[in-house]
């Protein structure tokens, strides 16, 4: 811009500010607020634009004293941001107004930690013992992990003035005054309180590590002790940027040891790899028992080549991914399952490509997800085209990128390869017909066919397949890789690259 567009604002001429650009917002923004003429500047132009320019205005002025009442009414919480909150609370008393007043939708924030890192370290700076307290008794299990979390780390001689036993706020109850009790309190997450319980012992609280620890076999199923315990921690040298070895290692690992068989049947996540790579602290009974329900995966001969490594076989990989992200108890349950049910008791390896694995179990394949090229809400649809899955579970990233599932869909036999081609033109008519579009190969891709034929058209996922077309009752061609289907009129997707 040519002219002294701070000039222009101090003598309240605006009406450049309607064509300015998002950068031109921004870097007008910045100008105005390191002015040392600011005051001035903002009076000339806050009367004619905050009516019409709300966040424009508001983010000059939010942590300004001379303009609190003025921030206080362009507020729209929505906007704020973290920075934006951090500012506040250092440099203007409608920080803590605000903070109070939407304590709540701050803190939780769609599970977005960086608001509770600036109010936790703002109450422990400006010693606010009520912030403190707030925090420290805070009703999402989560947040109050967190608090501990900073306060263990950060304030560890403050631990027993805050708490009279830290152990005892794992749960939904307070122990506030006139707190109604219940008799069935909300727990905290397993992760979270494995990670707290693994924290106070590395923070010489070893008697707390023992009771929390008890509490966590008593009332939990599942835990992620084992994990925590035996997961060195990343520790890296400030000044050399070199890695360091744990200095809690030797500690957690004879921790661990106390009640390796317990910590084993009740992991979550580390069953698999404490089977791989700790035999050693586990019983050969429990070890045994483990070995009969892996070896669906395991114990049998592989058609490929399978190349070994420092971290196991192909299968081995697939199978710890699967225990690492907490599927592998599901996956033993579907296991026992569908072999139950099947009439064959035929298992193995059946192929794999670079979203997942699959092994034939009976009359059932189960896939060891690894990730989805599609992370839509809806990642693939229910239609009788496409194979039907009898279970399946994502789980997802905050991005909704898929980071690990499980399916199951009927063992098929027959392939797809040799059918006359019309048919593949008649699936795409029909899946077109239905709404939907494929963005992937059929047959003959870069990782194999993704299609094959059900036993019969009566198998298809439809509510009366005898409905179905003609040519799919003598052809009854689904696609087996539920992934990539998009509705036709949808232009933009949320599709991984073939990079990723």
């Amino acid at each position: 811009m040519a002219f002294n567009t701070l000039e222009y604002l101090k003598d309240g001429k605006v009406d450049f500010v309607f064509h300015c650009t998002p950068y031109d917002y921004k870097h007008l923004i910045e100008l105005v607020r390191k002015s040392p003429s600011r005051i001035e500047i903002i009076n000339g132009f806050l009367p004619k634009l905050k009516d019409k320019l709300p966040l424009f205005c508001f983010s000059i002025i939010y942590d300004i004293p001379e303009f609190m009442d003025e921030s206080y009414e362009l507020l729209d919480i929505k906007k704020v941001t973290p920075e934006m909150l951090n500012n506040l609370l250092h440099n203007s008393p409608l920080g803590l107004k605000i903070l109070y007043e939407y304590f709540d939708t701050l803190l939780i924030n769609n599970g977005d930690t960086k608001f509770f890192d600036y109010i936790v370290k703002y109450a422990f700076d400006s010693s606010n013992k009520e912030l403190i307290h707030k925090l420290s008794r805070y009703k999402d299990l989560h947040i109050r992990y967190l608090f501990m979390n900073y306060l263990i780390k950060n304030h560890p001689e403050m631990i027993d003035t805050i708490y009279d036993d830290i152990t005892k706020y794992t749960t939904s109850v307070t122990y506030e005054q006139y707190e109604q009790l219940t008799f069935l309190p909300q727990l905290m997450n397993p992760d979270d309180i494995s990670k707290l319980a693994v924290l106070l012992l590395t923070n010489n609280r070893e008697k707390d590590y023992r009771k929390l620890k008890e509490f966590i076999i008593k009332d939990y199923k599942y835990n992620y002790l084992a994990s925590r315990l035996l997961t060195n921690d990343i520790i890296i040298d400030s000044d050399t940027s070199r890695l360091l070895s744990d200095p809690h290692k030797d500690i957690k690992e004879n921790i661990f040891k106390e009640d390796a068989d317990i910590l084993f049947n009740t992991s979550a996540d580390y069953r698999f790899s404490l089977y791989l790579r700790h035999k050693e602290m586990i019983s050969k009974e429990l070890l045994d028992d483990f070995a009969i329900r892996l070896k669906y995966f395991l114990d049998y001969p592989r058609q490929d080549t399978q190349k070994s490594s420092i971290f196991g076989t192909q299968d081995e990989r697939d199978l710890e991914s699967i225990y690492e992200c907490g599927l592998g108890i599901l996956l033993e349950e579907w296991t026992q399952k569908y072999m139950d049910l099947s009439q064959s008791k035929e298992y193995g390896f059946v192929g794999n490509g670079t979203t997942c694995s699959c092994y034939r179990i009976g009359d059932y394949v189960i896939k060891l997800v690894k990730t989805k090229w599609s992370y839509e809400d809806v990642i693939c649809p229910n239609l009788y085209l496409i194979a039907k899955n009898y279970e399946e579970i994502y789980l997802r990233d905050n991005e909704g990128i898929v980071k690990g599932g499980l399916e199951v869909q009927k063992y098929l036999t027959r392939k797809a390869i040799n059918i006359d081609p019309k048919y593949f033109g008649y699936f795409d008519l029909e899946l077109d017909r239905l709404g939907y579009r494929r963005n992937d190969t059929l047959i003959k891709g870069t990782c194999g066919d993704n299609t094959m034929l059900l036993d019969t058209y009566r198998d298809a996922d439809c509510l009366n397949p005898e409905k179905v077309p003609v040519w799919f009752k003598k052809y009854p061609l689904v696609l087996v890789d539920r992934d990539r289907i998009y509705p036709k009129d949808k232009m933009f997707v949320r599709e991984l690259r073939s990079g990723y």
